[in-house]
């Protein structure tokens, strides 16, 4: 039988153990509420520049500063060439039926929401099928500057992106924070000749002049807005280039640019503000991240013209996902503590 101060020894290192535990998963439940950051709610707390700018992004959202980030610097002599970077499958891309398209000025881009039967992407050395789900551009002031990621220490004036979500996710706010949630597909543009194509969203400009202004357009089957030719391309792990920067995306870049004139390119430099309509206009423009480190990755290419291939590197981990493992094991401890009591 144990003595009475035995039995107050056990109640005390109980209960101290007890309060251990609680204050770790409290501190952790505290910082997953910081990644867990709603992407929506969250819109005004960055921008582009100033105290709110990239530099400071971690700050409130800090999977930015992580190890893996978009965009980078893809310089074509040290990619590895990936036999398994075959052609792309896109279904859909070259239709309208069901399709919607919305356009919409979100303060920092300007962007095309895909409602209805969503385009399908497969092939390419992908393992899932995803959905484009919606497309939207980065520009610069100047003609040297505007992209985000960048080719041989060639930036170019604008980049579009079309985001894809996996189809084992009901949608982009869904998969955003998943492990290879997202697809993304980066195209350059380069001043050129008119695009007819592209004129059919430029022409609704005026109708998005201001922040949170939207309008529904004719759909435009999203084959018609690519380069001709996608055999070579560049493939990466990365992230959001927008907080919350999760580390979610498979990032594809292509070789080939979009042509689309001067005049064109001014039009969404002048005529797209980042302002409500009750405040001062303010020009929507240099809409793009610096360029991030690419610490460990490797970057690979389809075309056979690259480097020896070399074995992918493991896959990036996001931060969420192993804060949320920590709680759940935290948690566990603390109802076995009670238990024990």
């Amino acid at each position: 039988m144990c003595s009475p101060g035995m039995h107050l020894s056990a109640l005390f290192y109980s209960r101290s153990t007890l309060f251990m535990v609680f204050a770790v998963a409290v501190l952790l439940a505290r910082a997953d509420s910081f990644v867990h950051v709603d992407f929506h709610r969250h819109g005004n707390d960055w921008s582009y520049g100033g105290e709110h700018g990239p530099t400071h992004w971690h700050a409130v959202f800090p999977t930015c500063g992580g190890e893996n980030q978009s965009p980078i610097h893809i310089e074509t002599h040290k990619v590895f060439v990936n036999h398994k970077l075959t052609a792309f499958e896109m279904e859909g891309y070259d239709q309208i039926q069901n399709l919607n398209m919305s356009l919409k000025n979100n303060g920092h881009t300007v962007q095309v929401d895909l409602l209805g039967v969503q385009p399908r992407l497969r092939g390419g050395g992908l393992s899932r099928d995803y959905q484009a789900a919606q497309f939207h551009f980065h520009w610069g002031a100047t003609d040297d500057r505007g992209s985000e990621h960048a080719l041989d220490n060639k930036h170019y004036p604008m980049e579009m992106h079309i985001v894809h979500h996996s189809s084992h996710y009901s949608g982009l706010s869904d998969a955003m924070d998943k492990a290879e949630g997202l697809k993304v597909l980066g195209f350059f543009f380069e001043i050129g000749e008119e695009n007819e194509q592209f004129e059919k969203i430029i022409s609704h400009f005026k109708e998005i002049a201001h922040k949170d202004d939207h309008v529904e357009i004719e759909a435009i089957p999203l084959r018609s807005l690519l380069p001709s030719d996608l055999s070579t391309y560049y493939r990466y792990q990365g992230s959001l280039t927008t907080p919350p920067c999760y580390e979610s995306v498979i990032w594809t870049v292509f070789q080939e640019t979009i042509q689309i004139s001067k005049r064109q390119l001014d039009i969404f430099r002048h005529e797209v503000k980042q302002n409500l309509p009750t405040e001062p206009d303010i020009d929507l423009t240099d809409d793009f991240r610096p360029i991030q480190p690419l610490n460990s990755r490797n970057i690979y290419t389809s075309n056979i013209n690259g480097r020896i291939q070399q074995e992918p590197v493991s896959r990036p981990q996001n931060s969420a996902k192993v804060l949320t493992v920590s709680i759940s094991y935290m948690i566990s401890l603390l109802m076995f503590a009670l238990i024990r009591l």
